[in-house]
């Protein structure tokens, strides 16, 4: 029986705060993430930092409605709406 050479993952340093955007280097800003995922993310969301992805994703995606990160409904956190989803 052959034994099959088992792949070793690619790994890749990913900035949570983009540098280009005034993140730095240190351990705190430095996620560690498999390189095919790390290119999905870039391909995803550029170089946004995570403060904007929620709200592209929120705005665009969930129609302002913060529950689904369990904050508030766009609506209340302007104090106009019962709290109540559109649909």
């Amino acid at each position: 029986m052959s034994k099959k050479k088992k792949k070793k993952a690619r790994r890749s340093h990913h900035h949570i705060i983009p540098s280009s955007r005034g993140g730095t280097d240190r351990y705190e800003n430095i996620s560690t993430v498999d390189v095919k995922a790390h290119q999905n993310y870039h391909t995803l969301f550029g170089n946004m930092t995570p403060e904007e992805i929620i709200d592209y994703l929120v705005n665009y995606f969930w129609k302002g409605n913060y529950n689904f990160i369990g904050g508030k409904h766009e609506k209340e956190k302007r104090g106009k709406g019962t709290g109540k989803q559109d649909y």
